[in-house]
């Protein structure tokens, strides 16, 4: 069989996962690029992932462990690893996820963003919005993304109001979440942070549980 090997980081030294399935293969960012405006080093900017006005919490928001997961609805990676993020946060009721919106790859991608992020407002509509989007195949268009928000269940007109009235929170959120996948130092999307471990890429399921057992039993 052969071997599955993930390269990440640790955000603030270099380990190896159990069984050397998992190896850390990049150098952790310095301090100077890992820290938050204001903050000493990765442990600031650790903190500031899981709140702030990007931060989109899923799963248990007092869980013992904090995923962080930033994403794009065009990229096709994000969408194929939907289904195992949603399956460890069922089976795990101890995470914690949060969500970055972080659009970089098409326009249809910012306006997908946006009408996400303005779902927040109609309360218990983010996440079956989300999940819609994320099942949408191929080229995203604006066109399809309504129809998707419209089959989620949502309040297309509402929804849309709010993100135009709310504009300038959102440009907010979505600017936070992009400083922040800078200061990581990521390339594209999916980016996944756990504890303090980066992984930039797609995970499976397999592969979240060991790093959020590997944070487990550092605590």
């Amino acid at each position: 069989m052969k071997r599955r090997t993930i390269a990440a980081t640790a955000l603030g030294g270099v380990a190896v996962f159990g069984a050397a399935a998992w190896t850390i293969g990049r150098s952790a960012p310095s301090p100077a690029h890992a820290a938050s405006p204001g903050q000493g080093g990765g442990s600031g900017l650790l903190a500031e992932l899981a709140r702030g006005p990007s931060a989109v919490i899923l799963g248990n928001p007092a869980g013992d462990v904090t995923m962080v997961e930033f994403f794009d609805y065009q990229c096709p990676v994000c969408r194929r690893v939907q289904p195992d993020v949603r399956a460890l946060l069922e089976e795990d009721p101890g995470v914690r996820l949060v969500h970055k919106h972080w659009p970089m790859l098409t326009p249809t991608s910012t306006y997908a963003a946006r009408m996400a992020l303005a779902s927040r407002w109609q309360e218990g509509r983010y996440e079956p919005l989300h999940q819609a989007l994320m099942r949408l195949p191929g080229r995203l268009d604006d066109n399809r993304v309504r129809a998707a928000a419209e089959s989620s269940g949502i309040n297309l007109i509402a929804l849309e109001r709010d993100q135009r009235q709310r504009s300038d929170e959102i440009d907010v959120a979505l600017g936070e979440a992009l400083v922040q996948a800078r200061q990581l130092r990521l390339q594209g999307t999916p980016g996944f942070v756990i504890g303090r471990y980066l992984v930039p890429g797609g995970m499976d399921l397999a592969g979240m549980r060991e790093v959020v057992g590997k944070i487990r039993s550092e605590s």
